[in-house]
């Protein structure tokens, strides 16, 4: 099935979603997280499917990320609105009873960092590049760094928050970002194997599993959503995520 950003196709039970928008990186517009959100609750609900695998379309990227094209207008009185389809998408994620990989093609930055992260296990090429770069277009990292530190603690956190740089696939998996690295070429192979192997356990353990999963860290994801408004309120109405965007589209046109 296709929606205008994403694409989905069932396999031997396997539900492989596609984010389509290989020309934009499989950048994060609002209709595609509404779509993305609608695809994973549908798969939730559909008997036949019983694993997911998340990937992106094209060789650059699983997701770059939020589209900047739509986020470089935004101002403080906007940020609400759009920290909320955030919320609604990731809740959405987090919420799926059922086991979901993330096969990892290309860049994985910001908010399609966090996105990749919100899945159950993350298998990745040997070529992908990994980071929260939201700093470098004035945006403060709230979720990510919620995500990070859940992850890594606080010390590789602060480091690639506040730098924005980027690392590669064995430094994700050195990191705890990843767990499994194959060549390019094997990528989508091997991540149908691992969802077929998830897709035959039985599904109540696997949900039941995948609750507690989220119960460690509920109180931290709806602290850091409530922060999260507040931060980018107060980033946008300063004016430097506006600037730095301006700045991006700039040098992308040189």
């Amino acid at each position: 099935m296709f929606t205008e950003n994403i694409k989905t196709e069932l396999n031997e039970n396997v539900l492989t979603i596609t984010i389509n928008r290989p020309d934009s990186y499989n950048s994060l517009s609002t209709a595609t997280k509404y779509e993305l959100a609608d695809a994973f609750l549908r798969a939730d609900k559909d008997p036949h499917v019983k694993a997911i695998i998340l990937t992106g379309a094209g060789e650059k990227a699983f997701c770059s990320g939020q589209d900047l094209s739509e986020s470089k207008d935004l101002d403080e009185e906007a940020a609400e609105g759009w920290i909320e389809e955030f919320d609604h998408l990731y809740r959405v994620v987090r919420k799926v009873k059922k086991p979901i990989v993330a096969a990892i093609n290309g860049y994985a930055v910001g908010s399609g960092l966090q996105l990749a992260l919100l899945t159950d296990i993350r298998i990745s090429n040997r070529t992908a590049k990994y980071g929260m770069t939201e700093v470098n277009v004035g945006l403060p990292c709230v979720i990510g760094a919620t995500m990070f530190w859940e992850v890594m603690g606080k010390s590789k956190t602060v480091d690639l928050i506040l730098t924005g740089r980027l690392i590669s696939a064995e430094e994700a998996k050195e990191y705890g970002l990843i767990t499994r690295i194959v060549n390019d070429d094997e990528l989508q192979e091997k991540a149908f194997e691992l969802a077929k192997e998830l897709a035959s356990k039985p599904p109540t353990a696997i949900m039941l599993n995948k609750r507690r999963f989220n119960q460690l860290s509920e109180q931290e994801f709806n602290n850091c959503m409530n922060y999260a408004v507040e931060a980018h309120t107060i980033g946008y109405a300063s004016g430097e995520p506006q600037e730095a965007m301006k700045q991006f589209f700039e040098k992308r046109k040189n």
